[in-house]
């Protein structure tokens, strides 16, 4: 009886061991069989200070642009060559130039142009300071470059007058740069330059505090982010400047992007100055949705 119970306890633990092989072998073949879901490519959005002519120096004009597998350095310099976005500024590369190649070592950033780089009239036009540092001062702007080298065709070129500044790397040059002065309507150019940036933290804190009080932040950003949809599209082609005795009036004239056609709004934005600060006084939902229309 013993034995026979002994046979029918190792019976069943045989069974069980080729029952348990056999399972984890069918799982190996399927898992063989399996191919990889290749990993998707993180998008990355990200804002940068992008440097353009106007007038005799340099002003800043905010990019925010969402990147896949492109280096910072690369997204700067494409967006250089696509131009501002401001229509009072002026590109310094020909948009016909194409960027060969970039890479970084050891903190200089080489920048590698076709040759539409110089055959253009911008160096001469815009002068050789601007165009350079240009491009010097917006790849500069990250911490890992310290200097740029410019190339033409993989070749070195020579700029400027200066002997010691031939074929060397450049580096950034803050004297160039504008000397912002605020007015009301910098501000309000500021605030609308957040809501396209989706900065909202930003441009909420420039409200004035009973705006706050009345509109809370999350209904701030749902507020916001349905107007700066329909704005997109349009740009400011004039402004115009109400001063009153406890307000100021910025008055905006906006029109249609690329076109020749009467597509267009007027928009008043309401500011009033709060222990030298200026804020944004906003209006009801509707005195901006409605505009746009």
């Amino acid at each position: 009886m013993k034995s026979f119970y002994r046979l029918y306890v190792f019976l069943l633990i045989f069974c069980g061991i080729i029952l348990f092989a056999v399972t984890f072998r069918e799982d190996i073949s399927i898992s063989e069989n399996v191919r990889p879901i290749p990993p998707v490519p993180e998008e990355i959005k990200s804002t940068f200070k992008l440097y353009f002519v106007n007038d005799n120096s340099l002003a800043v004009e905010n990019r925010a642009v969402t990147t896949k597998n492109m280096s910072f350095e690369k997204v700067i310099v494409e967006e250089l060559i696509n131009g501002p976005r401001n229509k009072t500024l002026a590109a310094t590369i020909p948009e016909d130039t194409r960027l060969l190649s970039i890479e970084t070592i050891e903190n200089i950033c080489y920048v590698n142009f076709s040759s539409e780089y110089i055959k253009n009239n911008k160096l001469r036009e815009l002068g050789e300071p601007l165009v350079i540092w240009s491009l010097v001062n917006s790849l500069t702007q990250l911490d890992y470059i310290q200097k740029v080298q410019i190339l033409v065709e993989g070749e070195k070129i020579e700029f400027l007058d200066d002997e010691d500044l031939l074929n060397q790397p450049f580096s950034r040059n803050e004297e160039l740069i504008q000397k912002r002065n605020v007015t009301h309507f910098t501000i309000v150019k500021d605030f609308l330059d957040s809501l396209l940036m989706e900065r909202y933290d930003r441009a909420y804190s420039m409200l004035d505090k009973e705006s706050r009080m009345r509109i809370g932040f999350q209904e701030f950003i749902t507020f916001m982010s349905e107007y700066i949809k329909e704005l997109r599209g349009y740009e400011i082609v004039l402004y115009n400047t109400q001063k009153y005795s406890d307000k100021t009036i910025i008055l905006l004239k906006y029109s249609k992007d690329n076109t020749n056609e009467e597509i267009g709004f007027y928009q008043a934005w309401k500011l009033i100055e709060v222990n030298d600060e200026i804020k944004i006084v906003l209006g009801d939902k509707e005195d901006y949705i409605n505009s746009l229309y």
